[in-house]
């Protein structure tokens, strides 16, 4: 169940994608869809040497346990022959060992689980920024990050201003691409009216962000980046699968 969830998660991450992408930038998305195949083809390549990986460990935890499991069964034994007392005693001592041993093997299989997973998540980011590099030309990279940029001002000016009441000397601006002259403008504009003082802006760019802004004022994080956007889609199906 926990490889066919796996499978899920990047597949239903790919159709997110594909549908998200395909609604801004049609035309450009359909003359790119053979890159897009090869591409996807290769991240279910990768996602089947790691289920084969997974099944491997938890092959090797099964063991473990059986043999554990085993070992005790035949200190019990032993024990019982000896003397009834210290059969008991021998049998308590060994059964402790055991639940030990079992604990420690689903541990390990669990830490690997999560290894695994965090891997999966962070191929499925990667070829997330791939796909856009690949799909779309600068032009239409461009474009997307100017859209998503503009979205995140429009949420902030939406924002009460009590929310945003913090007392500041500055705000971080990370984007993957430096910002226009106007997109500074628009950004001083909206967070002045939400302050009430100017504030200088520390500019920054951050390719990982894949495209989008990502703003720090304070203690307040405002992330509209398509990296945040995978992110919190990614977490949302671990979520609803984790309730199945």
């Amino acid at each position: 169940m926990e490889i066919l969830q796996l499978i899920l998660i990047q597949v239903v991450t790919f159709v997110v994608i594909v549908i998200f992408l395909r609604l801004l930038f049609g035309n450009q998305l359909r003359s790119a869809l053979g890159r897009l195949q090869v591409l996807h083809q290769e991240s279910l390549e990768k996602e089947e040497i790691l289920n084969k990986e997974l099944e491997k460990a938890r092959i090797q935890a099964k063991n473990e346990i059986e043999r554990s499991e085993q070992e005790a069964k035949v200190i019990i034994e032993n024990a019982k022959k000896a003397a009834e007392v210290a059969a008991e005693e021998a049998a308590q001592a060994a059964q402790a060992r055991a639940d030990k041993t079992v604990q420690e093997a689903l541990e390990k299989t669990k830490r690997m689980e999560v290894e695994v997973m965090a891997t999966v998540e962070k191929r499925a980011l990667e070829l997330s920024a791939k796909l856009i590099q690949e799909t779309f030309t600068a032009k239409g990279q461009e474009t997307l990050h100017r859209q998503l940029i503009d979205e995140l001002i429009d949420e902030l000016a939406k924002v009460d201003r009590e929310r945003l009441a913090v007392k500041v000397d500055r705000v971080e601006v990370v984007t993957s691409a430096e910002l226009s002259p106007q997109e500074k403008e628009k950004i001083k504009k909206v967070l002045s009216s939400k302050l009430g003082f100017d504030v200088p802006l520390v500019e920054s760019v951050d390719p990982s962000l894949i495209v989008g802004m990502m703003i720090k004022f304070g203690g307040l994080v405002a992330d509209g980046s398509l990296r945040n956007k995978l992110n919190r889609a990614m977490a949302g199906l671990r979520a609803k699968n984790g309730k199945k």
